[in-house]
């Protein structure tokens, strides 16, 4: 096991390395101070590492730390016990920042009292008349900025392009190709624990209590604060159908247990318009808080000013300066042709060898759906007992679900990355928001099979359509309690294995991680780590758009089947509300401190909603009227034409309550947007009042 660090500070010139004693003990209750950015060297074992590779590690290290020094970094260096591993501790000296985060233009909120609360850029004359508000963490470096500000301002400095002394040797300080390379163990930010602190206490151990937004996006971003505003008003609005549900389940239970022993009940219908006129309701009021956030965050022109991906740059297909922009006629430094389907060129070319890869995976899903229910679920089945052959039903398609996702998505808390992102990649997308979007729409166009194809054969195909060549329709006709079965099944799976790849899987890496080390001597003394130590050995944060994906496609089974089985939503709810704390407990005390990133919206995931809403009107239409008997309660002489016009004309109003919901509810927050230009307007004249000009965004 790792000792106690020894942590000390070194010269630019100074190769000795001593241990602090006293000091050392002191390091071990420490935090890091300013210092946000950690960079991990090795030391060979002087004992058994041959004097020529000593030499060389040397050699490197030294190196790295000169790089380091040039750059005016302060570094502090810290050793730990075993002796294997050198941790360069990096900030900005205070001069620095400031000079930093005016060049850099970092937007810090003036004081809301005196001048109104707006987003402004930072300048020193600002800074020194106490115009700009202190930050939630209140770093000691400057208490204008965040931490998570200092953080990008100390990685911008360690990769800031190198003066150009004509040679053509100057080279940037890329400190994830020295990784690869092994040059250095690692490079990552740390926490900051005054912040970290105080999220556990207001926002981990506290679940009744709402979400610091505010703080969050102080520390983690304005992408992690949008994530869990979005989870958090999701959770806010499923209270909805999970309190009718839940009432219509006990009225389920009640008529099972006493009169019908049926699931059957007059209010299902009820409730499938409930869920539909819910899931647009959601969607529009979730596009208000966002804009709202945008004003509020003043993240309106993000997409505009984004920065172009490494990736991009990089690639040998990018053609540099030699094509004209048709806007200003300047070349485009970077450019890729979208090219055409026929003949395929270009992105599209590309575009076109992910289609046909999410076609064969669907084509095997839906083969696969038809073999789940022809040979080892309907088998099982008979008039008044369906349930075995519904489970077996649902765990089968509920494996298959989440074997073919776990090979096209990937599985993050593996490090194991899906053949969608490698397509998706290789269509060189120019931005981040453009290739993360491609990368949601497109796993939407399989997960759309992979998840829902199954339920939507049994609910409204089997007792229609031959499957695998003979009829395999539900037994006695009756495909509603098939469902219920199957549903509430698929959704347990889906819930258990969210549970299991975020809090199962990081606990397994870490046990597998522990038995690699060298227990303590028997009766000797325990040994501690430093919380450097500790931070290096946690886990990479899962991307965000990947914490999206649970309750987006959650989101789709409750609109679309919950009236088959109402109880779900509510299940849902109280799985959400424990794994959104526990989520939050991972990124805060097992994760390393994630990349910070701006987002001004959720970006492709709303289509999907929208998508996701309207295919609820048909899907409840449709189990209204053909798959549950809950109209017979209401008509009891139905024939089945009657049926099928029951569901044209609900399928109408619906879809005509939808677009009134669209009208109704705006989604541009007049409150916001009237704050928002009062801050803009304050900010203005105090700015000429100080004489501070400079171009604005």
């Amino acid at each position: 096991m790792a000792k106690v660090a020894a942590r000390y500070r070194r010269d630019a010139d100074d190769d000795d390395e001593e241990d602090g004693g006293a000091v050392a003990m002191l390091a071990g209750t420490m935090t890091m101070g300013r210092a946000l950015v950690c960079l991990v060297l090795e030391l060979p074992d002087e004992e058994t590492t041959p004097e020529d590779v000593i030499e060389a590690k040397k050699a490197e290290r030294e190196s790295v730390i000169a790089r380091l020094v040039d750059l005016n970094l302060e570094i502090d260096q810290l050793v730990n016990f075993a002796g294997d591993k050198l941790f360069l501790l990096l900030s900005l000296p205070e001069e620095r920042i400031l000079q930093e985060a005016e060049a850099r233009q970092v937007k810090v909120r003036i004081n809301e009292e005196k001048y109104g609360g707006a987003l402004c850029k930072f300048r020193r004359q600002l800074f020194e008349e106490e115009a700009f508000a202190k930050t939630t963490d209140e770093c000691e470096a400057c208490s204008a900025l965040s931490s998570l500000q200092l953080l990008e301002l100390t990685h911008s400095v360690v990769t800031m392009e190198p003066f150009d002394d004509g040679s053509g040797d100057a080279q940037a300080f890329d400190p994830q190709r020295l990784v690869d390379e092994g040059k250095i163990l690692a490079y990552f930010y740390l926490h900051y624990d005054r912040s970290r602190l105080k999220l556990l206490e207001n926002w981990v151990i506290s679940y009744l209590s709402p979400q610091p937004l505010e703080d969050i996006r102080d520390y983690f971003g304005e992408k992690i604060a949008l994530f869990y505003t979005w989870v958090g008003f999701y959770n806010t609005m499923l209270w909805i159908p999970a309190l009718c549900g839940l009432v219509l389940f006990c009225s389920q239970m009640y008529t099972y247990s006493s009169m019908s022993g049926s699931l059957e009940n007059p209010f299902i219908l009820v409730y499938g318009i409930v869920l539909s006129l819910w899931a647009s309701c959601f969607c529009q009021l979730w596009m208000a808080l966002e804009n709202t956030r945008k004003h509020e965050w003043d993240t309106l022109d993000f997409e505009n000013d984004e920065k172009v991906r490494e990736e991009f740059m990089e690639s040998n297909e990018v053609i540099r300066d030699e094509v004209l922009n048709d806007v200003t006629g300047d070349p485009e430094e970077y450019y890729y042709p979208d090219g055409s389907w026929l003949p395929p060129t270009g992105r599209a070319r590309k575009q076109l060898i992910t289609y046909v890869v999410i076609g064969l995976v669907n084509a095997i899903s839906i083969f696969v759906s038809f073999f789940i229910w022809a040979d080892m679920s309907r088998p099982l089945m008979e008039p008044g007992n369906v349930i075995m052959g519904g489970i077996i039903g649902g765990v089968a398609s509920a494996a298959v679900s989440i074997i073919i996702d776990s090979l096209m998505d990937g599985v993050p808390e593996l490090e194991h990355k899906g053949i969608m992102a490698v397509l998706v990649e290789g269509e060189l997308w120019k931005t981040d928001t453009e290739h993360q979007d491609n990368i949601i729409l497109k796993t939407f166009y399989f997960k759309l099979v992979t998840k829902y194809f199954g339920l939507t054969l049994v609910a409204f195909a089997v007792n229609l359509t031959p499957v695998m060549g003979e009829d395999r329709p539900c037994p006695d006709w009756q495909c509603m309690p098939v469902l219920q079965v199957m549903y509430v099944t698929i959704i347990v799976c889906e819930l258990l294995y969210s549970l299991f790849q975020s809090q199962g899987i990081p606990a397994l890496k870490k046990a597998i991680s522990n038995l690699s080390v060298v227990p303590d001597k028997v009766g000797g003394p325990k040994v501690a780590k430093s919380p450097i130590e500790d931070q290096f050995e946690w886990f990479d944060p899962s991307p965000v758009i990947e914490m999206y994906k649970d309750k987006v496609y959650q989101f789709g089974y409750i609109v679309l089947f919950a009236a088959a089985f109402p109880i779900v939503p509510m299940l849902c709810l109280v799985s959400n509300t424990f794994d959104l704390r526990q989520r939050a407990m991972t990124l805060l005390t097992k994760n390393k401190r994630p990349e910070p990133f701006v987002a001004a919206d959720i970006g492709t995931y709303q289509t999907i909603l929208e998508i996701l809403a309207t295919l609820a009107i048909i899907s409840n239409s449709l189990l209204i009227g053909l798959t549950s008997h809950g109209l017979y309660f209401y008509i009891p002489d139905l024939t089945q034409i009657d049926r099928i016009w029951a569901v044209v004309v609900l399928e109408h109003f619906l879809l005509l309550m939808k677009i009134v919901i669209g009208a109704v509810i705006p989604t541009e927050p007049a409150k916001a947007i009237l704050t928002y230009s009062v801050q803009q307007e304050r900010k203005d004249q105090q700015l000429a009042l100080w004489d501070v000009a400079f171009e604005e965004e």
